[in-house]
């Protein structure tokens, strides 16, 4: 059962005079008009809950000058609320004074009001502050309830209906107390994001639209019913979160219910809360499934690896691994941009030993070792220059103990036999050349291998480099015992004093 609206006490106090002269000239217009308490019909009621009490509101014209009559009509014991708040506050115009005023809290904010008879003091406000549009939907909350109501407060304006019918009007107005501005004043912010929160209102037909980007720490519902009284004011409102996490043939949207709901309306969870924990389940879900699944950005490709890898940039021979792998076994890939090296980071935690037997083969996977840890892409290329080197590398001595430099000139040798110049440049790249004799070493194999020279060398180095090119050669031309002969000859030329063995 839900809980009573209270009010907290602050005392009864006399008024200002700023605030006597606005109550006494409200009361003033309300023993005018009593029917500017009364709201609009939009709806289909066979009985209007508010004719009988309208009815003695209109009987009350006839001592509407009498204060001390219009105070014991506020007093009536078990009278209509509604009646009583209008009796109590046109009482004010009748004595021409406000002689007591309370204060209480409501909703955070401190207000006043004038005490008169003994009528309910959320009716009472409700009444008096007829010109509010939350405040005065206090009068009317036990109608409401009874009847099952919609009661549509904006502007100067309040709509009742029997069924779910809010006024386009309304909608707009408690929007636009958000936060939010989008183009023409309209309710959708226009972005194609990966995640698009939306507010759907059933008996309008009208959707309001905030993209992930655009999300704010507000709840847009809070705004929307905080001027709705009924007894469920989401029923005619379904909130969803459109998104592109899901397979092929799943629904796009995930439709925000129950507590969740509950909570979104009362503003504990805001509309960046609700679009973020959407985006984190559904994106669990759809990783943890058996289906295949491929989405770049904002684009969802479902199943068709096809149409993704036709997206994908990059080198052919990583793509055409990628391609392997994905057709044999199912996952969800979702990128921000189609890079290759993303789609592949995106795999490598978990798969990163099938992408290297795929991309080689098994031996070369287990020649490498873990490499979970490294870069996708260099990985691969490394384990492409051991499988594509392993004939060449097998028909050549081993060094069981090498110096660095004679590591260094055996990479080099071996890459250049095995890929020129290209791998040669590659191998230089992924050294670490830390001193004088190793920059001319790389520099000799370069040029050796008929490449450019790509790296920053002194006079001297240039030299030494041009001076070591004709043996560089040779080491690249040797094979078998010629190999290790060559290599040795290389060392002495360089000044290096390791040893072969």
């Amino acid at each position: 059962m839900a809980q009573k609206k209270r009010i907290r006490m602050r005392g009864v106090k006399h008024t200002s005079k700023r605030l006597e002269d606005d109550l006494l000239e409200k009361s003033r217009a309300l023993a005018a008009n009593p029917g500017i308490l009364r709201p609009q019909c939009a709806g289909n009621c066979r009985k209007c809950a508010f004719d009988k009490p309208f009815k003695q509101i209109d009987a009350l014209q006839k001592i509407r000058d009498n204060p001390d009559a219009l105070v014991k009509e506020a007093s009536k014991f078990g009278g209509d609320d509604i009646v009583k708040a209008y009796a109590g506050t046109i009482s004010l115009a009748a004595s021409g004074t406000v002689p007591l005023l309370a204060s209480g809290k409501l909703g955070g904010e401190t207000v006043s009001y004038a005490v008169r008879g003994t009528v309910n003091a959320t009716k009472i406000i409700g009444c008096q502050y007829y010109d509010d549009p939350k405040k005065r939907l206090l009068l009317y909350t036990d109608p409401v309830k009874k009847n099952k109501l919609h009661l549509y407060s904006f502007g100067e304006d309040l709509v009742c209906s029997d069924i779910p019918n809010m006024p386009e009007d309304y909608l707009y107005d408690t929007f636009w107390e958000t936060p939010y501005e989008f183009a023409d004043d309209g309710l959708r912010c226009g972005h194609d994001t990966s995640a698009v929160l939306e507010i759907h209102v059933k008996s309008l037909d009208e959707t309001i639209s905030i993209c992930e980007n655009c999300a704010k720490d507000v709840s847009t519902l809070m705004y929307i019913v905080s001027r709705l009284g009924a007894v469920d004011p989401a029923d005619d409102i379904e909130v969803r979160v459109r998104h592109k996490y899901h397979s092929a043939g799943e629904s796009d949207a995930e439709t925000i219910t129950g507590d969740r709901l509950k909570e979104y309306m009362v503003g504990k969870v805001t509309d960046a809360n609700i679009i973020s924990a959407v985006k984190r389940s559904k994106l669990g879900s759809l990783k943890e499934g058996d289906s295949s699944a491929y989405i770049i950005g904002t684009k969802n490709y479902g199943g068709s690896l096809d149409a993704f890898l036709a997206d994908i940039d990059g080198n052919e021979r990583e793509k055409e691994t990628l391609r392997r792998f994905l057709s044999e076994n199912n996952r969800a890939v979702v990128l921000k941009s189609g890079k290759i090296t993303e789609a592949l980071a995106a795999l490598w935690d978990s798969d990163w030993k099938t992408i290297v037997t795929m991309h080689t083969d098994a031996k070369t996977a287990d020649i490498l070792g873990d490499v979970s840890k490294g870069q996708p892409l260099q990985v691969l290329a490394n384990a492409h220059n051991i499988y594509i080197s392993a004939d060449v590398v097998a028909s050549l001595p081993v060094f069981r103990k090498p110096g660095p430099i004679t590591q260094l000139a055996d990479s080099f040798a071996k890459a250049a036999k095995v890929g020129g110049a290209p791998m040669v440049s590659e191998a230089v790249e992924r050294s670490s050349l830390k001193d004088n004799r190793s920059r001319s070493i790389a520099a000799a194999f370069l040029m050796a291998a008929g490449g450019d020279v790509h790296i920053k060398l002194s006079k001297e180095e240039k030299e030494i480099a041009d001076y070591l090119v004709p043996f560089a050669k040779s080491v690249i031309a040797a094979d078998g015992k010629r190999y290790a002969d060559s290599m040795g000859t290389l060392l002495t030329a360089c000044g290096a004093s390791e040893k072969l063995s």
